[in-house]
């Protein structure tokens, strides 16, 4: 069959958990089996996390497409001049060369890879035991390259000449990340997080030192690492800061803070005293003496500096969707390269969100835009550049609203004219929206968001569409982050999901009032749920998912629960259509009773990528539920 063809439908009832609510159970025969189309890849993208050169040509690494790739190119980026597809990993954001080699730490499974650019050979050297990604890379003039891990926070260190990996350990107790790494003849420096820390570790002996900066209490992350003969850089995620540390006296350590910036990208010395470093979307410069900060750049139209280096006096940039800046330091030229024309391949990316929109569209958040589905022509898209992941996507009136990842920010997409505006920042220590709810009656949105690496409490921010103004709740669960959100336009309220923190307790709803903006109760549907990330009104009943599949409904003016059934053994979406509910798991498809919360399988076997979450949108202008299998948009026409 053609993919577009009908697929995977099925009508077999399955029963789920549950005791009596207000009526019968769904019969099977109550609807007939549903036809699907699947309509290909639901993002094609060519994202990249690290790059950089074989004597004068280009490569770049691909991230979170499938299947992962490393490219390289022409000197002039004019055509692909080899390829080599990676057969483990999700990408890469470390990768290294020596001489025709180029080495690859991978992220989802943690391989260490070398890939020879003259005979084509690619050689899987290790696998990292207790380890999902490798952060960062730093080679040694002696040959070695040390390498920086979670989430077993280690510092590893790979001896090309003999093939022996040596486990150096973890760098602090108690500090997951190592995300940055540089190292020189005797000392191995590890940035780490999620509280910002910078071990040194003395190669020969093994001994730490601690010498994080009392100005970094509170930051997220030694975020990226580069060195000079005498000065160690680091740069933070949290707001943004740069450490210059002398190697023989860590005393001797000056902080300074580029306006604006939160997080100090990627980093790379020129000299002894000049070091360029990538920030949002601009380029800057330091001089070590004096701890001067000059940005050089304004802009790099269409994302952000994923890796940098110096090559005389030309600033290479590798952006994060295939893109190849250069700065000409003598005449402040900016120029731009585009590694997708030249030849590398577009692959399936993992979907962020889904949103159909007047019968004829569907939008896909993915990394570093939007796809955009003609259901004309199935399987014709076109790609919207946005910094980012959106998160989550709703429609309301001419306009599609995004919730946006690592910005937290709300963002609005025109259809018609295909232009962004940014609406509001939420600030506030959060970084990763979870969920957007639109409530038409007082023209609200409300988004839920989780707080930055090593913050405590979440936030439920309100942006009110006529005003223009946002307001930010934190911590109404105290300290969780808030997944879920929904509300009831004629009573007034809004209700938020949340994680817990920790092992303790359990994920709660937050009943919240929307005129006295004060949270009015507290309610926990599922004892010892660990979240609680999606949440729909429909009538008088909230009802909800949890993270391992228990679906729950209550009543919103008694705050009583009516009823608890399981849909299955890991995160289920959830969304209402023609007074029905349905619920999408990895692997299935379900219709549910609103009454029993019993379920019927309507499409089985999705077999949804198991590192992403699985999503399910509804649009009413031609009664179709979107949802994703594999890597693939599937249509289901009610």
């Amino acid at each position: 069959m053609d993919r577009r063809t009908l697929l995977r439908t099925a009508a077999v009832t399955a029963p789920v958990l549950g005791g009596g609510l207000l009526g019968g159970a769904l019969p099977a025969s109550a609807e007939t089996a549903q036809a699907t189309v699947d309509l290909g890849p639901a993002s094609m993208a060519c994202n990249t996390l690290s790059g950089g050169f074989v004597g004068d040509r280009p490569y770049i690494v691909s991230h979170l497409l499938q299947p992962a790739r490393v490219g390289l190119f022409d000197a002039g980026v004019t055509r692909l001049a080899a390829l080599a597809d990676l057969p483990t990993g999700g990408g890469a954001w470390a990768s290294v060369t020596d001489g025709d080699l180029i080495y690859i730490g991978t992220h989802t499974v943690a391989d260490l890879y070398r890939w020879d650019t003259a005979s084509g050979e690619l050689t899987r050297l290790h696998s990292l035991p207790g380890a999902t990604y490798i952060w960062d890379i730093s080679k040694t003039s002696d040959g070695k390259l040390f390498l920086g891990t979670y989430p077993d926070g280690k510092v590893w260190e790979y001896d090309p000449a003999t093939g022996a990996l040596r486990d150096l350990g973890v760098a602090k107790t108690g500090q997951t990340y190592v995300r940055s790494i540089v190292a020189d003849d005797t000392t191995v420096y590890a940035g780490v997080g999620n509280r910002a820390g910078l071990i040194a570790i003395d190669r020969a002996t093994g001994e730490r030192r601690d010498l994080t900066p009392a100005e970094f209490a509170g930051e997220s992350f030694v975020y990226q690492l580069t060195q000079t003969e005498t000065h160690v850089i680091a740069g933070t995620h949290g707001n943004g800061k740069l450490a210059i540390i002398a190697k023989n006296d860590p005393a001797d350590c000056r902080v300074v803070h580029p306006e604006g910036v939160i997080t100090i990208g990627k980093l790379a010395a020129r000299t002894a005293d000049e070091v360029f470093f990538a920030a949002g979307t601009g380029l800057w410069r330091l001089t070590v003496a004096s701890g001067e900060l000059a940005q050089l750049t304004q802009q790099l139209v269409g994302g952000f500096a994923a890796s940098l280096h110096v090559r005389g006096d030309t600033v290479a940039m590798f952006g994060n969707t295939a893109t190849l800046w250069t700065y000409d330091l003598a005449t402040k030229q900016l120029a731009e390269f585009d590694f997708r024309a030249a030849g590398m391949p577009p692959a399936p990316e993992l979907p962020q969100s889904i949103c159909g929109r007047g019968g004829d569209w569907v939008y896909v958040g993915g990394h570093g835009g939007i796809e955009v589905h003609d259901l004309a022509e199935p399987g014709a898209t076109r790609r919207l550049k946005l910094s980012g992941e959106a998160k989550s996507i709703q429609a309301h009136g001419r306009h599609l609203y995004l919730a946006m990842y690592p910005s937290a920010t709300l963002v609005r997409l025109d259809p018609a004219t295909r232009e962004f505006r940014t609406l509001a920042a939420i600030g506030n220590g959060q970084n990763r929206p979870n969920d957007l709810t639109v409530e038409p009656r007082r023209g609200l949105i409300l988004i839920g968001s989780s707080p930055d690496y090593g913050k405590i409490g979440g936030a439920l921010s309100i942006f009110d569409l006529r005003s223009g103004r946002l307001d930010v709740h934190r911590n109404i669960v105290d300290g969780h982050p808030i997944v879920g959100t929904a509300a009831h336009g004629g009573l007034g309220l809004a209700f938020a999901g949340s994680e817990r923190p920790t092992a303790a307790g359990s994920a709660t709803v937050a009943i919240f009032d929307l005129a006295s903006r004060k949270v009015v109760g507290t309610v926990v549907p599922v004892p010892g749920a660990v979240a609680i990330p999606h949440l729909l009104v429909v009538g008088d009943v909230l009802y909800g998912t949890t993270n391992a599949g228990v679906i729950f409904a209550l009543d919103v003016r008694t705050q009583k629960v009516l009823r608890r059934a399981t849909l299955g053994t890991g995160r289920v979406d959830l969304v209402a259509a023609r007074d029905r509910l349905y619920a999408v798991s990895h692997q299935r498809l379900l219709r549910v009773a609103r009454t029993t919360l019993e379920a019927e399988v309507v499409v089985d076997g999705l077999a949804t990528d198991p590192t992403s979450f699985p999503m399910l949108g509804f649009d009413e202008d031609n009664s179709s539920l979107y949802t994703i299998t594999g890597r693939n948009l599937l249509q289901v026409r009610l």
